[in-house]
């Protein structure tokens, strides 16, 4: 529900009591929930641990900043999807969770970069990752080179 605070208090975040209060940066609202913890599955801890370990390859710096390069000009087409990456790191996870789809036997789990780089994983490049379909096309992707 959309909060509105009396005497012109400034945004506020963060739990009181039973609420949570967030302020929404684009909207410029303030919204308030209900707090509820979730119960864990073992998807959970799945995902956390695949997100773990893809975040132990470590990226280098210019593989980041050919994925915010790609990000920057996939935020400023009209090929943009339902959900867009804000980060990065989301754009990153989402392209292995992908590769992973399109190729059942690798596991995201147990994979490092030795075993990328020996199987000539699309991920390497994201211009291979564009080739391979694992990203759509964007303006200026032939020139994203930079190795994982």
């Amino acid at each position: 529900m959309k909060v509105r605070f009396q005497c012109g208090m400034p945004a506020l975040s963060g739990a009181v009591g039973e609420l949570v209060y967030c302020w929404d940066k684009r909207s410029g609202q303030a919204y308030a929930r209900r707090r509820k913890y979730p119960k864990l599955s073992e998807h959970h801890h799945q995902t956390g641990s695949i997100t773990a370990n893809l975040h132990r390859i470590k990226p280098s710096e210019a593989y980041k900043n050919d994925l915010i390069r790609y990000l920057w000009t996939y935020q400023n087409s009209e090929f943009m999807e339902r959900k867009p990456a804000v980060s990065w790191v989301n754009l990153y996870l989402r392209l292995m969770y992908q590769m992973a789809r399109q190729r059942p036997e690798i596991d995201l789990r147990t994979l490092n970069r030795a075993d990328i780089y020996e199987q000539e994983l699309p991920c390497i490049t994201v211009r291979r990752a564009v080739e391979a379909g694992l990203l759509p096309e964007v303006g200026y992707w032939e020139k994203l080179m930079a190795e994982l």
